[in-house]
């Protein structure tokens, strides 16, 4: 819950104290009442947070340090002290803040202390004798960092809003990043934000710059498989246990509850599970309090029954979430910060019900499932390696096993076939008849509103190939879609996205599975531990043996707790108002993004078909951007926002 700014060489434009300091805190609920600015000839950099954490003390910011030759940063949370100090030889005393630690890695490593830190962490060294600056972002991207050349100079900022409002900087729109975003190509995006002239810096990435140079950045985390003898499935799943639970432990507060965010899933009840199981032995004699969404029957996303069994395994209350009663345009009145940008996440909403949920038992730190997806399981892309290997007898036997859908020899040709297919034969199909059927794995297409024109003027399709799963490192399909889901910046985005809705209600999310020596060791791990015919998360079910109740570990038929019911039933009753009173999408029409005429068509054909109109989701991506544009226009906004203005 940091706010980082810096301004940096840009000459007559640099702000006066007072300017700086409102520019910092314009950053929604990252801004808080610890503030420490550091000023010297042509460099203004300062940090922010929340008064918190009541082991600093009250002048001071733990995410700030300097000496006689650095200043430091950091926004987040760095793990595994006792190693990070043992590689500083010590030198680092135990009350030592997270700025100190960052600052003494730097100055012992350079730019390799990235390699020494683990954690959550976006953090910026300003070097007061070079005048150089270096920048780093974790892997997992919670804590988002953005770079904006501007006035002969750089402003590195954590919140777009605090870069909006410097004198003089005057943001306007990109209209390739809203329009992608309003049509839902996702993965077509890579560094670009909704601010023009301004960047993300990637996730695992650095940056450094000076004046007069180029920013430069470099990727500086990649997702390697641990190296090491490969261990039997049982040894493996011990391993697994082990690693889980110290990665929870390291994550967990240590000052009151900690919230764990849990579906009935593989992926949140088995980071509760080796919670409970490691919590002795971290020597934490807090609580992890579970809280849940709850679904009524029916509901595509129930898994009540699945929470209530692990709880009662574990002796331990659920805590609730009714999510019927949570809004899906809860986020509404977030929509004026440029830090919400036009992508509006559909399950927000949520999100900040968990968030509120914890934070009313006290608990100022929720632990969350995200990343056992990417790791433990594999989508049918596997198929492809076993034909690239010849095995075209186990491939069908396989297909035919998972074929729950009938989709028959189309789906075989796209799952085993098409990804082995060269790239110009794709982009002539995809062009061809073939038309959807043939997309790559991961590909969107754009809604019929979206103007061609504006797709081709952007290249959105090239974009997609250069980013997609076909263009990552790795010898086989599967390596190459854990590459893409563990490094395109969609999911960084995600994660930092989730952390603003926590922060906004004082709460830091925290993701254990994502843990790097948990990832490396997914990644050693064989395919058929992810996917074997279709059963699943095998090696992680096995790690959880005697942690959760086998009714949870047990084998299932498709994916469980999907958002699915809830997506379509708050669509159908307030979205469906909402897209009528959007209408003609004036300000996407004015960008040259969206044909008017036929986002009408489009509309009233969800008025007739309902959940069967296959564009629902593009739908709410579209109404989510023109509502954001229309809040940087100040004007039409009422109309569409009306009824959550004020909530809670």
């Amino acid at each position: 819950m940091t706010a980082i700014l810096a301004v940096l060489e840009t000459g007559p434009r640099l702000p006066s104290e007072r300017e700086f300091r409102r520019a910092l805190t314009s950053t929604g609920g990252r801004a808080g009442d610890r503030t420490t600015i550091h000023l010297q000839p042509g460099v203004a950099l300062g940090v922010t947070q929340p008064a918190c954490a009541p082991f600093f003390p009250a002048e001071n910011c733990a995410g700030f340090a300097f000496d006689d030759d650095f200043v430091v940063a950091v926004d987040g949370t760095l793990y595994y002290l006792d190693d990070l100090r043992r590689a500083l030889d010590n030198r680092v005393p135990r009350t030592a803040t997270t700025g100190q630690l960052v600052l003494e890695a730097f100055r012992r490593f350079g730019a390799d202390c990235v390699d020494r830190l683990e954690g959550d962490f976006a953090f910026v060294v300003w070097n007061r004798h070079t005048r150089e600056i270096f920048c780093a972002r974790d892997f997992t991207g919670r804590h988002p960092l953005f770079l904006a050349e501007w006035s002969g100079g750089l402003v590195v900022a954590t919140s777009l809003d605090s870069i909006a409002a410097l004198p003089g900087f005057a943001p306007a729109i990109n209209t390739a990043a809203v329009g992608a975003d309003a049509a839902g190509l996702f993965f077509a995006l890579d560094d670009e934000t909704c601010m023009q002239g301004v960047k993300s810096l990637r996730s695992g990435h650095a940056c450094r710059w000076r004046q007069g140079k180029p920013v430069r950045t470099e990727r500086v985390w990649y997702p390697e498989p641990q190296s090491s003898v490969i261990l039997r499935f049982d040894d493996a799943a011990i391993e697994l246990r082990d690693l889980l639970s110290r990665a929870v432990a390291e994550r967990i507060s240590e000052f009151g509850p900690t919230a764990v965010w849990m579906s009935g899933g593989r992926d949140s009840t088995a980071v509760f599970g080796a919670g409970m199981h490691g919590m002795p032995r971290a020597g934490h004699m807090h609580t992890l309090l579970p809280i849940s969404r709850s679904h009524p029957p029916g509901d595509t996303g129930r898994e009540d029954e699945a929470i209530e069994a692990v709880t009662r395994f574990w002796q331990v209350t659920p805590n609730w979430v009714d999510a019927q009663t949570v809004p899906l345009f809860d986020g509404l009145r977030h929509r004026g910060r440029w830090s919400s940008e036009p992508f509006a996440q559909p399950f927000e909403g949520l999100a900040r019900a968990l968030a509120k949920a914890g934070k009313s038992l006290g608990a100022s730190i929720a632990l969350d499932g995200y990343g056992g997806d990417f790791l433990f399981q594999v989508s049918r892309v596997y198929l492809a390696d076993l034909l690239s290997q010849g095995k075209m007898v186990q491939a069908l036997g396989e297909w035919r096993a998972m074929d729950r859908r009938g989709e028959g020899i189309p789906g075989f040709v796209q799952y085993g076939v098409q990804p082995l297919l060269p790239r110009w034969a794709k982009r002539r199909l995809a062009d061809g008849r073939a038309g959807r059927s043939m997309r790559s794995s991961m590909q969107r297409s754009a809604p019929p509103w979206i103007l061609r024109s504006f797709e081709e003027q952007h290249s959105f399709a090239e974009r997609f190939a250069a980013l997609g799963p076909d263009a990552q490192r790795g010898p086989t399909a599967v390596d190459r879609e854990a590459q893409f889901y563990l490094t395109h910046q969609f999911f960084a985005r995600i994660n930092a996205r989730m952390t603003g809705f926590a922060q906004d209600h004082g709460v830091e999310l925290r993701s254990p599975l994502l843990d790097n020596r948990v990832v490396r060791f997914a990644l050693s791990r064989p395919r058929a531990e992810r996917n074997d015919t279709g059963d699943q998360k095998r090696l992680l079910r096995a790690a959880m043996r005697g942690l959760l109740p086998d009714s949870v570990l047990a084998p299932r038929v498709g994916k469980s707790g999907t958002l699915t019911t809830y997506f379509a039933q708050h669509m159908w009753q307030d979205g469906l108002q909402r897209l009528s009173q959007m209408l003609p999408a004036r300000e996407l029409s004015a960008l040259g993004v969206v044909d008017s005429d036929a986002l009408v068509l489009a509309v009233d054909q969800y008025r007739s078909l309902g959940n069967r109109y296959p564009h629902v989701e593009s739908l709410f991506c579209t109404l989510q951007a023109e509502i954001w544009l229309r809040h940087r226009t100040t004007s039409g906004v009422g109309e569409l926002v009306h009824k959550t203005a004020g909530s809670a």
